[in-house]
């Protein structure tokens, strides 16, 4: 809504479901500005678009970029925004991937592939730079620490050993997968200088994310989370902040500033080489889908 009201030229959707999508595609074109933004003044047929992505299913994945490059030339920021929370024991993608790891991780990670090539390509155009081009990883806050010592557990990512059942392995099974966004931000950042790549922690937003958490837990994040507006806000501050740009790689906090993710995510990041490990990782698991 904040984006459809302040003028974007063209924004796509891209989702499971074209039933929900288009559902949406109503829902923000005949919105009220949300506040402090003024209504939309630019004409707006065709602006929201629907693509369908099932991030769980690799297969998808091409296609979906093919789908959008068959329509633009020039793509500005994509926030990698899609995420599943607490899978239940179990869960495995269409590819037999552990399902939090490929829904949250591999699937943006292929997408990015695909991708990569038009930002820099727009980041060249003359109405376009890299401060204004960019590539946003949706992370996750440092209430609990994901598991391995830079938040990766590297000879067991999908946490599939005996010390990951239950709740808990839910829980670091997600954790991990958020400090994974965050350190291919990172490396977003070093690989392609073109453009700018942040991720960002949208801090806890009442959506239906903790569908797949017992009853109590799921109340209780809906009793004290954040209404989605608030998250909203924080992905436009990365895709927009000028502060983002001095810090190329950053982390970027609720409700839009700069922070850090968690300690040990960051020490990784800056001494023990987890941006090209996870970065090699992530290749060889899905590189047959290139």
């Amino acid at each position: 809504k904040i984006l459809y009201h302040a003028n974007a030229s063209r924004i796509y959707l891209l989702g499971r479901s074209e039933e929900a999508g288009e559902a949406a595609k109503v829902q923000i074109g005949s919105s009220a500005p949300p506040p402090d933004v003024i209504s939309r003044t630019a004409p707006d047929s065709g602006v929201i678009r629907f693509i369908h992505l099932d991030l769980s299913d690799l297969s998808s994945v091409k296609k979906a970029a093919q789908a959008f490059l068959e329509s633009e030339r020039r793509l500005d920021i994509i926030w990698h925004n899609a995420a599943i929370m607490l899978a239940p024991e179990g869960s495995m993608s269409h590819q037999g991937y552990e399902l939090t790891f490929a829904t949250n991780v591999l699937g943006p990670f292929l997408l990015q592939h695909f991708l990569t090539p038009v930002l820099i390509n727009t980041a060249k155009r003359r109405n376009a730079s890299r401060d204004s081009v960019r590539s946003c990883w949706a992370g996750s806050g440092d209430a609990v620490a994901p598991p391995g010592e830079d938040g990766i557990v590297w000879d067991d990512w999908g946490l599939e050993g005996p010390g990951y059942s239950g709740f808990d392995g839910r829980t670091r099974r997600y954790m991990q997968s958020k400090a994974a966004n965050a350190i291919l931000a990172a490396q977003m950042a070093v690989r392609y200088p073109e453009f700018t790549s942040c991720a960002f922690n949208p801090g806890a937003i009442k959506t239906n994310i903790a569908r797949h958490a017992p009853g109590i837990l799921a109340t209780f994040h809906n009793l004290t989370s954040a209404p989605p507006r608030y998250g909203a806000l924080t992905e436009v501050y990365a895709g927009f902040g000028k502060e983002v740009v001095e810090t190329n790689g950053c982390f970027v906090a609720p409700y839009g500033q700069i922070g850090k993710p968690h300690s040990a995510v960051q020490d990784g990041i800056e001494n023990r080489g987890s941006c090209e490990h996870l970065w090699n990782l992530c290749d060889s698991l899905v590189s047959m889908f290139y």
